[in-house]
């Protein structure tokens, strides 16, 4: 057919038949609905006016990913709630609660990934009611409603202190809503794949910023971005604009095996990915967190097992990367001196006695005491401090580091079934998406083993109460539901 009626028939095609779709990166402001947009502006200025009551910087960072989102939709709110995630780090204190010094609770400290959900939020709601969409759920989505709900109920019912559980019952609720946003805002492939390039931008810079903390000490003995004294010993490790260090060695890890997963599958780009593994290994082994080590272990060889099965893993892309890996272990072990060996000896010689190690076991036996207590509905969310304090006994106060643990005493059988429904719906999505080829595999395979990755670390050091893994997980689940989508590329099942 000549282009010109090839061109007729297209748009008679769109005249007739219009397909919905979100607003396309640079659409002028005036596409999100001129007077929305204005009223979202108008309301964040608002508040970063008051933020800048309580400190400037966040009222600079609150406008400008204010600004991002509206005029770069939805690619700018995907940014936004990626790059915040992140920072957990950085916050600013709303109030303190009286009982900060018994029981450790810091009362609100409202962190970029909360004001980003609320920006975010407000733009998303605003969208819909100019555009007039219906925005639907898939089913296993409910599951993650229905574990947020059952937070607030055993916050509400089961805690001891029930002021103080409904409010993190609503930090958590923040910290989840990330996943439902990138859930409703990535509808087909083009925002999904923007959206993972704008996530391993955001990995690998968080990477090269602890490495250059890390560096900076070395040289100049700043301490911007690090530890000292971590994991109750003289260590010094970076924990850049996350938490602490633990959670660093989890989100660099993580960012590891995403490009390694690319390096392995992909045939673009290999040196480029293979540059951005070392360099977020190199973190990774930096952060000395024996959690994220063994995680980052386990994945690897999922990858490299699944690379292998659909034989995109030629074995010289194999040995480079093992021979960088390994120049990569023996520099950061140098750099490091006896970090490494402080750890992993301690573990080696005294088991079980480690001092991480056991405040560990005390925190997770003080909540297994609990659970029989309230087994149905739990205690409330992140309620152990509020009924046992362990500082003096192990310098801890009143966090389990272990995630199932923690789900089950705070939401109780209830909870812990509703998220290993979301789970294991999310996994059966996955391994159907997975069962042949196309282009899009690869980010199945690389964000797979990213959760894989967080479930094995946060049994160690549990990270569910930040959004950076539930960020991952509606990536996750957005790529599982696009593939069983019709026209998914044109699967073939030869390859396998």
């Amino acid at each position: 057919m000549p282009t010109h009626l090839q061109a007729m028939a297209k748009n008679t095609q769109d005249c007739l038949f219009p397909s919905p779709r979100l607003p396309v990166s640079g659409e002028p402001l005036e596409s999100f609905g001129g007077w929305k947009a204005a009223l979202a502006l108008s309301m964040v200025g608002a508040g970063a006016t008051a933020l800048f009551i309580f400190a400037p910087w966040s009222a600079v960072l609150v406008g400008v990913a204010a600004v991002l989102t509206v005029t770069r939709w939805p690619y700018g709110a995907l940014l936004v709630l990626i790059g915040a995630s992140a920072m957990p780090g950085f916050f600013v204190q709303i109030f303190r609660s009286h009982k900060a010094e018994l029981f450790g609770d810091p009362g609100w400290n409202a962190r970029p990934e909360h004001f980003a959900v609320a920006i975010v939020s407000v733009a998303f709601g605003l969208w819909l009611l100019s555009h007039k969409r219906e925005m639907r759920l898939e089913k296993l989505d409910y599951w993650l409603v229905a574990y947020v709900v059952i937070n607030y109920a055993s916050s509400a019912f089961g805690s001891p202190e029930p002021s103080a559980t409904l409010r993190w019952a609503l930090m958590n609720n923040l910290a989840i809503l990330p996943y439902f946003l990138i859930r409703l805002l990535i509808r087909d492939w083009e925002t999904l794949g923007r959206a993972f390039r704008i996530l391993l931008s955001v990995g690998i810079a968080e990477s090269a910023y602890g490495i250059l903390c890390y560096a900076s000490r070395l040289v100049f003995g700043t301490v911007a971005g690090l530890d000292i004294g971590a994991y109750g010993g003289n260590l010094t490790v970076p924990y850049g604009s996350l938490y602490e260090p633990n959670l660093f060695g989890a989100y660099t890890a993580c960012c590891a095996v995403l490009f390694l997963a690319l390096y392995l599958c992909e045939g673009q780009h290999r040196f480029g990915y293979l540059v951005c593994v070392l360099v977020a290994l190199l973190a990774t082994v930096l952060s000395v967190s024996r959690g994220a080590l063994f995680a980052l272990l386990v994945a690897l060889g999922w990858v490299f097992w699944k690379a292998r099965r659909l034989k995109k893993a030629p074995r010289n892309k194999l040995s480079t990367f093992i021979l960088a890996f390994g120049l990569i272990l023996v520099m950061a072990a140098t750099v490091t001196g006896s970090g490494l060996q402080e750890r992993f000896g301690d573990l080696y010689q005294q088991g079980l006695g480690d001092e991480t190690t056991v405040g560990r076991l005390v925190m997770i036996q003080a909540a297994l005491q609990e659970v029989p207590k309230h087994l149905l509905l739990g205690s409330g969310t992140a309620s152990t401090g509020l009924t046992f304090d362990v500082g003096g006994a192990t310098g801890q106060v009143g966090w389990v580091g272990n995630v199932t643990v923690r789900i089950l005493h705070d939401t109780g059988l209830l909870g812990l079934t509703v998220l290993a429904g979301f789970l294991i719906s999310l996994w059966w999505r996955i391994r159907r998406g997975l069962r042949g080829w196309n282009s899009h595999v690869p980010m199945l395979i690389a964000l797979s083993a990213g959760a894989l990755l967080y479930g094995i670390s946060f049994q160690f050091t549990d990270g569910t109460i930040l959004a950076f893994c539930w960020v991952l997980l509606g990536l996750l689940a957005s790529a599982a539901i696009l593939m069983k989508a019709p026209g998914a590329n044109g699967v073939t099942r030869g390859e396998t």
